[in-house]
């Protein structure tokens, strides 16, 4: 018992620094057969998205000839899918630690690519004065605007023992280009637009407890929601409002 002790220790160890760590660091080897360990296998699909909202006003030397004033309604839908081929192990170690991966993936992994869509929209204009100041232009010129992109995904699933909570974050740290960041930026950046911006995504949760993992039903159908917490922004702002939905439906499929 004693090495059983050590052992659900170790491994509790290791999902916490896997669920902190940068892929590009080595996987630890897969758990042995321990005698009293429980397994249950689901196949996994899933389909969601993360929807942002930013919409803002500010006037820069405003008793100038030429002063710069802004306003704006920028809206980004990133939707993702996936839907085949993931198959989840959960394993309960005699003593009541559950742990998740991926069916022949190390210890942790639960990596997974999920194609889908991306699309900026916007509605606003920037105006730079009377000539030979600038004059108005309207953000929609933009280029990348209103265009969909098809765009491919690293996410990723975590379960926490701790709080019985399953959760989906990115899934890797690489450098992923955004397709249509051009749209809202072509002030030069004095826009910082939105807090979560694709390919980064507010991670989204739903409580899962072990007698829903280890019990009888056939399929578990779980809504994972965001939980945004809106940021304080610079005073430069008139008026500044930022709203983000993120909403994935997991379904798993037990089998036998």
């Amino acid at each position: 018992m004693r090495f059983l002790a050590k052992y659900a220790a170790a491994a509790a160890g290791l999902t916490l620094v896997l669920a902190t760590a940068a892929s590009a660091q080595p996987q630890p080897p897969n758990i042995p057969n321990i005698p009293g360990t429980q397994t249950e296998r689901f196949r996994m699909t899933i389909n969601g998205g993360q929807h942002s909202y930013f919409a803002f006003s500010f006037t820069l030397n405003p008793d100038h000839q030429c002063r710069f004033h802004a306003e704006a309604q920028i809206s980004e839908h990133w939707e993702f899918a996936r839907g085949r081929g993931v198959v989840i192990e959960f394993q309960k170690l005699p003593g009541g630690l559950v742990l998740m991966h991926r069916v022949d993936r190390p210890l942790g992994d639960t990596a997974f690519a999920a194609p889908g869509t991306l699309i900026r929209e916007v509605n606003g204009f920037y105006d730079l004065g009377p000539p030979p100041c600038g004059g108005t232009h309207n953000f929609a010129e933009e280029p990348t605007c209103f265009e969909e992109f098809r765009v491919n995904s690293d996410l990723r699933l975590q379960y926490v023992p701790r709080r019985a909570r399953l959760s989906l974050d990115r899934g890797s740290t690489r450098q992923v280009e955004n397709p249509a960041e051009k749209c809202g930026t072509a002030i030069g950046g004095a826009i910082d637009l939105f807090t979560w911006p694709y390919p980064l995504l507010s991670k989204q949760w739903i409580d899962l407890t072990k007698r829903q993992i280890f019990g009888r039903r056939r399929a578990l159908k779980l809504e994972l929601k965001d939980h945004f917490i809106a940021p304080l922004r610079e005073p430069v702002y008139e008026t500044v409002e930022e709203k983000l939905t993120g909403k994935s439906v997991v379904r798993l499929k037990r089998l036998p």
